[in-house]
């Protein structure tokens, strides 16, 4: 179960940091918050805020026990949330299978809005329905 969350996150780690720039034109403020799913806090997952006009990069951070974490840059972002969860059955080498839960209507196609001001408190609140 922790090596295919393990290797979920590193993935969607890896492809986030393609669009990653050093710029100091482009200072990141610490972003925190809850994200729950359901109404239940979304165990481990990631969350990633992207810019609405496309310009500038996108930033990725951890969900655990519900609470994120993440450093991004001033301005509107969508949002875009992911998690997978550990069934019950197992594959043919006999691990278990995971499975993608967080609806597309939250990830790829989000229409989820948040701002990110250079001196506000940045503290989200994101509360996800079925």
């Amino acid at each position: 179960m922790r090596a295919s969350i393990i290797a979920f996150l590193c993935i969607t780690s890896g492809m986030s940091l393609l669009g990653c720039t050093t710029s100091e034109d482009n200072p990141k403020y610490p972003v925190k918050g809850t994200v729950t799913y359901a109404g239940e806090p979304i165990e481990v997952g990631t969350i990633v805020f992207d810019p609405v006009n496309g310009e500038g990069p996108s930033a990725m951070g951890g969900i655990e026990n519900g609470n994120i974490q993440a450093e991004v840059t001033a301005g509107e972002k969508i949002v875009r949330v992911s998690a997978v969860r550990t069934l019950e059955r197992k594959d043919q080498y006999g691990e278990p299978i995971t499975e993608s839960y967080i609806p597309d209507k939250y990830n790829g196609t989000s229409k989820l809005h948040q701002t990110v001001t250079r001196d506000g408190a940045n503290d989200f609140v994101i509360e996800l329905e079925k």
